[in-house]
């Protein structure tokens, strides 16, 4: 038995944040109806640059953790991917899956706050390296949870990713991060 990182979804299938009413919370909501109600599921923001569709402030998504045997939570969350049409469903679970780092940090001010403030910085360590540090924020009780993995299709210097997460979490008054080797489970379509 394991338990997953943070695994955030979103309700909008191809999200391009026009005229959507979505919100972290009742992205939460759906998650949980989704997933049986079985779940604790957080409201929640995944947070990527603008220039690519995301709204300022993040896209508002509902973020669980997983627990069970590996193949029941990648089923599971699939599942929830197809349910939601979403286009992609990112799943970090110890030893399964294509091996990166993954992070969390936590930051205590409001979800939209710690968002725009990690959105503004990451858009800038971008605009200076090339790496953008996209990354999911969940509310868990007082407290903002800021996590993510390295997604491997994307991200070739683990080291100048891990750099930038620092960085950032630095500029924006989080605590410092925790990293740890994770295995990248990347659910899309068939191609």
């Amino acid at each position: 038995m394991v338990v997953s990182n943070l695994v955030y979804c979103g309700l909008v299938a191809g999200y391009q944040g026009e005229n959507n009413t979505a919100t972290p919370q009742n992205a939460a909501e759906a998650v949980q109806a989704a997933l049986g109600g079985l779940q604790t599921v957080y409201p929640a923001v995944c947070v990527y640059h603008t220039d690519w569709g995301c709204p300022q402030g993040g896209e508002p998504v509902g973020a669980y953790r997983a627990q069970g045997e590996p193949a029941e939570i990648l089923a599971e969350a699939e599942k929830l991917r197809r349910n939601l049409k979403q286009t992609t469903l990112s799943v970090g679970l110890p030893d399964v899956g294509v091996t990166t780092i993954g992070f969390e940090a936590i930051i205590r001010c409001s979800l939209y706050e710690a968002a725009i403030a990690w959105q503004m910085a990451a858009a800038r360590y971008f605009a200076e390296h090339g790496i953008y540090v996209s990354c999911g924020l969940a509310q868990v009780g007082n407290d903002i949870v800021i996590s993510a993995e390295a997604n491997p299709a994307f991200v070739k210097d683990l080291e100048s990713w891990k750099n930038i997460v620092e960085k950032i979490c630095t500029e924006i008054g989080a605590d410092a991060p925790s990293f740890k080797e994770v295995g990248f489970n990347y659910l899309k379509d068939a191609e």
